[in-house]
């Protein structure tokens, strides 16, 4: 609190600093973009959800995740408490060129508090795939986790309480209804699929320490669905 400048430990304790930056808009301006919010909360976990309202052809769907992660196997607990993250539409630890030959511009990727080795604000990978449209064969729905790995760690885990899917028939599972699978229950949200910044990809924005990143934003399996509604899905 006596900080006159203060800033967050991910910022602060984090090896790149500023690669855990997070643009709204990509391109080398600022603009005055307007968006509707969405705010879920859970006993674990924030999701933001942001909708861009003008500038199309800059503004970028906004999408944090802030939270607990689910590891798939009994962790420590020295670490098993930090298994906490930001994940975010735009890849964390994006270093221009450094990035480009293996393909860090369109990953997914946040910071982890810390890592299986103890690491403070490690980052990690994290991917999903709502391409499966539901219900399918003998009315299946494919709830697919957000899936968390590390590229020397393997997979360690998921998203707490969140999943997303791509319904068939949006129309039997509006906006705001509660989808009913016998064993689990989720709150269902209908997620926009907004195109991408017409100068990507490798879209450039700039950091506040004034240089240059080029990457692609990357939440979901892709930036599209083939067909259907995609939703995200919060367990309840």
């Amino acid at each position: 609190m006596n900080n006159p400048t203060p800033k967050v430990d991910v910022y602060t304790d984090s090896l790149g600093k500023v690669l855990t930056e997070t643009p709204f808009s990509a391109n080398n301006n600022q603009y005055n973009v307007t968006y509707k919010w969405t705010l879920f909360t859970t006993k674990d976990i924030i999701f933001i959800h942001g909708e861009y309202q003008n500038y199309t052809g800059n503004a970028l769907p906004i999408r944090i995740f802030l939270g607990r992660l689910t590891a798939l196997e009994l962790e420590d607990p020295a670490i098993a408490n930090d298994f906490v993250g930001i994940f975010t539409h735009m890849p964390s630890n994006v270093n221009n060129n450094n990035n480009l030959a293996s393909g860090d511009f369109n990953v997914g990727r946040g910071v982890v508090r810390k890592s299986r080795n103890g690491t403070l604000y490690e980052y990690y990978n994290f991917t999903t795939d709502a391409q499966l449209t539901s219900p399918g064969v003998g009315g299946r729905y494919y709830v697919n986790p957000f899936m968390v790995f590390n590229p020397s760690e393997g997979v360690r885990g998921q998203f707490a309480d969140m999943f997303t899917a791509c319904l068939k028939d949006a129309s039997q599972h509006p906006d705001g209804s509660i989808l009913d699978l016998g064993e689990n229950k989720y709150y269902v949200f209908h997620v926009i699929d907004q195109q991408m910044p017409v100068n990507a990809p490798h879209t450039l924005w700039y950091t506040s320490s004034n240089s240059t990143r080029y990457c692609n934003p990357c939440f979901f399996g892709s930036n599209n669905v083939m067909g259907g509604q995609r939703v995200i899905l919060f367990k309840i």
